[in-house]
């Protein structure tokens, strides 16, 4: 597209420039030659791009051979140019007005119509659109046109904070065009002043404009050779006709598939199609075109290949007892009324959507297949289990874990087939009147396997499998907390055994008298781990962890309220310090150590912002910090000048004066210019005859000043 936007400059005058032009044409060929106007000097910041500018017609200057550069350049100029430039399509006869503003016989109506996508409107909350055509077009309104000319889209914007990063008066754009300024500063279409502004609100001159002209031509001519992006994706089959068309593009350009326009969200669009002919081969014809032309086209082929029926098989067990099961379905084909339906290769009646199969013992397999009148076919395979089953066995809950050493068992055993099926427990036969049993366990896990058969051979097993464990020790530990600031913590605990009357008890590997239920243990900073273990004469332990927490913590350090700002030079500040586990906190001011009895301090200040930091170190490394700001303005002098008169007929006048500082003992004093003694506070003043200015002048150390004047007439 740019490489044609730099051709479309190069051919058209500037819309406002008067008729005078300094090159000539032959045919459709321009000529350059030697171009000069006076009022662009060889050091005018735009002077260069202003005269190759009309060395190659695409600008002109006035008959006068003036350029006026500091003319401005009203908003219907502006939009004829824009129109021009970029070859936008003028409307038709008849079209209707946007702007209430702009009526169809108005001169620059059509080129405004034509650029009104790129060019700022006005359209308030309620009321007509309107354009304003006759005021001056500003910076804002140029830098918009042009980056929505070029095809920026807002997520073209790589730095958000490019304006605040570059100007002050950001505040001169309007905000809702602010994304697109910064995007004509970003590609460089667009910069600011030397004194760091942008100027958004300034109506643009004749100079800025061929500036811009200038520098778009030039970016044009390096990358109007830019391919233009378009990538299509298209699913290589359909079967029923459908599909969708999916890919992105260049911001800014529109994008046709099979010569109808799709819609485009920053460069991403997806179409859904449908294929109105027979089987085969169809085309998908995508296109993208940028304003300016340029355009990029991909064409894809997909294949169009009609599918089986639509066969859906309702759910059947995956296993039974029964040797009949009934297989149901049903049927759909768009392109066959009668589609004929086969269950095991056997063909069923038109309108049956069920049948009953007979089973053999095992696996069956039940294929299911639809196929229409193309010879297109959709298959469904079932498999279903028949067992004719064993007898039903159902064994009572037994523990999974006891510490006695034999445990009864009971069961109870149903069959269809047989009244009197046998059971084993672990391949002993029971009695068929029995229905229960006690078992002698082993220490550890034992598998009890419970087997019941019947007179048809067939068998169901239940497996059992209980814990003895004589046990260990029931140990509590009582609860400690999980994290404390001392140094030490009570522990205590009790212990019971079944088997045991004095099991013995560790903590951390340490044994606790038979007869103790509590200690005191000391603490390290940080997490310290407790481990009691408690273990009886059989061996068997039980081991119970608690973790706690030492953290001493920082001292509390508090500053009395300060000014944030004061007049005097000098500053009392106090504190208090205090910490649990240190009598002796180090306290820091600015670094500066004062002693533990000492609570306040007199600082003096400097002018301007003052930073305090406090801080409070304890034994433990540990501290806390505050810090303040005071801002010190030193005053000016207090001077008050003694009695002077208006008129006098004396030759000389005695002046007085009272001078104080509350931050400076001494300032000075001057009287007419002339430096006074710190103890001075009177001087005798020469008069001439006429109006005689008395000036007193005080300065501090701070160079803050104090000025009285009067004015004494001498006749």
């Amino acid at each position: 597209m740019r490489k044609k936007i730099a051709g479309a400059l190069a051919s058209v005058l500037i819309a406002f420039a008067p008729a005078h032009s300094y090159v000539h044409a032959a045919g459709n060929t321009y000529i350059t030659q030697q171009v000069s106007f006076i009022d662009i000097h060889n050091d005018y910041w735009a002077g260069s791009a202003i005269l190759d500018l009309a060395k190659t017609n695409v600008i002109s200057g006035y008959e006068d051979n003036t350029f006026k550069p500091e003319n401005p350049v009203t908003r219907e100029e502006f939009a004829s140019l824009v129109a021009k430039t970029f070859y936008l399509d003028l409307p038709e006869s008849g079209a209707k007005a946007t702007y209430y503003d702009v009526s169809p016989d108005r001169w620059s109506f059509p080129y405004i119509e034509a650029s009104r996508e790129f060019l700022t409107g006005y359209y308030p909350p309620s009321g007509k659109a309107f354009f304003s055509p006759t005021l001056d077009a500003t910076r804002e309104d140029v830098a918009v046109t042009l980056v929505k000319t070029l095809g920026y889209t807002p997520d073209d914007l790589r730095n958000p904070r490019i304006l605040e990063n570059t100007f002050r008066d950001v505040n001169s754009i309007s905000p809702n065009l602010k994304t697109y300024v910064a995007l004509a500063v970003e590609k460089q279409l667009f910069s600011g002043y030397p004194d760091q502004t942008f100027k958004g609100d300034k109506q643009v001159t004749r100079a800025e404009v061929a500036t811009l002209l200038y520098k778009i031509i030039k970016n044009a001519s390096a990358d109007g050779h830019a391919p233009i992006q378009l990538n299509v994706n298209v699913p290589e089959t359909t079967s029923n006709g459908t599909f969708y068309v999916s890919g992105e593009t260049s911001p800014g350009a529109t994008v046709t598939i099979n010569n109808r326009e799709v819609s485009v969200v920053q460069g991403q669009f997806k179409e859904g199609l449908k294929i109105n002919q027979g089987e085969g081969d169809y085309t998908v014809t995508v296109t993208a075109r940028l304003p300016g032309g340029k355009s990029k086209t991909v064409t894809k082929v997909i294949q169009y290949e009609k599918g089986g029926p639509e066969l859906t098989v309702n759910d059947i067990p995956e296993e039974t007892d029964k040797q009949y099961v009934t297989v149901s379905w049903s049927v759909r084909d768009e392109n066959d009324s009668r589609t004929v339906v086969y269950v095991n290769n056997e063909a069923q009646r038109d309108y049956s959507n069920q049948k009953k199969v007979e089973l053999t013992e095992g696996t069956n397999t039940i294929v299911v297949k639809a196929t229409n009148s193309l010879g297109k076919s959709t298959t469904v395979t079932k498999t279903i289990v028949f067992n004719t089953g064993g007898p039903v066995l159902k064994v009572n809950d037994i523990p999974d874990t006891t510490d006695k050493a034999s445990v009864n068992v009971s069961w109870s055993v149903t069959d269809k087939n047989d009244s009197k099926p046998k059971v084993y427990i672990n391949d002993e036969a029971q009695s068929e009147w029995s229905s229960s049993k006690t078992i002698s366990l082993s220490e550890g896990a034992n598998t009890i396997v419970f087997k019941a058969t019947n007179s048809l051979g067939k068998s169901t097993t239940v497996t059992k499998t209980i814990t003895l464990s004589t046990g260990g020790p029931v140990l509590k530990v009582n609860d400690i907390p999980d994290s404390t600031d001392k140094t030490s913590v009570m522990v205590s605990w009790s212990v019971t055994d079944k088997n045991d009357s004095r099991p013995i008890v560790y903590i951390n590997d340490e044994a606790q008298s038979e007869w103790s239920s509590s200690k005191t243990i000391a603490l390290n900073e940080g997490i310290n781990t407790i481990v009691f273990r408690a273990t009886n004469s059989l061996g068997k332990s039980t081991t119970v962890t608690k973790k706690i927490s030492l953290g001493t913590g920082a001292p509390v350090l508090k500053v009395n309220p300060l000014p944030a700002s004061t007049d005097s030079s000098t500053l009392n500040v106090s504190w208090t310090v205090t910490d649990k586990n240190d009598d002796s906190v180090r306290l820091f001011l600015n670094e500066k150590e004062y002693s533990k009895w000492q609570s306040s301090a007199t600082l003096t200040l400097e002018p301007g912002e003052n930073v305090l930091v406090f801080k409070a170190v304890n034994a433990n490394g540990k501290e806390t910090v505050v810090s303040k700001t005071v801002t010190f303005n030193p005053p000016a002098p207090k001077l008050t000048a003694g009695y002077m008169p208006s008129r006098t007929t004396s030759s000389s006048l005695t002046v007085t004066w009272t001078l104080s500082d509350k931050n400076d003992n001494s300032p000075k004093l001057y009287v007419n210019d002339e430096f006074q003694s710190t103890w001075n506070s009177s001087k005798t003043v020469s008069l001439v005859k006429g109006a005689n200015t008395v000036t007193l002048l005080a300065v501090n150390k701070y160079g803050k000043q104090t000025t009285v004047t009067n004015t004494v007439y001498k006749d």
